[in-house]
């Protein structure tokens, strides 16, 4: 009776700690959910995280009291912002380049912002100033979108958008060969350099693509609309 009533507690023992690393483990689950879910609000909304490093530089510029007050609006209105002077909307994409070390990332996420809602002269002068930047800096701009707190796909189609823009306007006739000519010189650019980079860029070929294949059927829809229908042969 004694060995019976023994084993009956052995078992229990053994089911209810079974039952608590069960729990822990939904508890671990939940916890690492709950980490990709934070992470992704991390680097999809303007409430960023300040403690990664480039979310401190961040912070510092947005705090520092000679950042420009023209940057800070469209930073925190998340989009171009008009301007009656048509050289400070300018000094944006002029920033992009800017050797300031202590807020390069933060021109790069005004420009970046920018692109929402902009036309006319300044997305031409922006279209010419991404191509630029992406080709000279690859690498800054595959980190930045690889960390880079507020930095969005929605951000990242945007600079697809413009380049293959500007490609239109400079290459008109070759798109094809001359979007080529820039997938090979971006990735030879990030030849050897950090697996990360090579995942951002292959994404942001992904979305060039998308852009120019959009472009040109809409192209060809509007040029076959305006052609008058061929007569019948005789």
């Amino acid at each position: 009776m004694n060995r019976l009533f023994l084993t009956i507690i052995v078992i229990c023992l053994i089911a209810c700690q079974k039952q608590s690393a069960k729990e822990n483990n939904q508890k671990k689950t939940d916890i690492g959910k709950k980490a990709v879910i934070n992470e992704e609000a991390y680097k999809d909304t303007l409430n960023f995280n300040s403690n990664y490093p480039l979310g401190k530089e961040l912070k510092n510029a947005i705090n520092d009291p000679l950042t420009d007050k023209y940057f800070l609006e469209v930073f925190k209105e998340g989009k171009m912002v008009p301007h009656h002077d048509d050289k400070k909307m300018l000094s944006i994409t002029d920033s992009l380049l800017s050797n300031d070390q202590n807020k390069d990332f933060f021109y790069f996420v005004v420009f970046t912002k920018s692109l929402n809602g902009s036309d006319g002269f300044y997305s031409e002068a922006a279209g010419a100033k991404a191509t630029e930047f992406i080709t000279t800096k690859t690498e800054w701009f595959a980190d930045y979108f690889n960390i880079g707190p507020t930095l969005t796909k929605n951000d990242m189609k945007n600079w697809a958008s413009f380049i293959v823009g500007e490609i239109q306007i400079e290459k008109e006739g070759y798109e094809p060969k001359a979007i080529n000519e820039l997938v090979s010189k971006l990735r030879e650019n990030l030849r050897g350099r950090r697996k990360e980079y090579s995942v951002v860029l292959e994404n942001f070929i992904e979305y060039i693509k998308e852009v120019e294949k959009k472009k040109i059927t809409t192209t060809n829809h509007t040029y076959t609309a305006a052609s008058p229908p061929h007569s019948p042969a005789l």
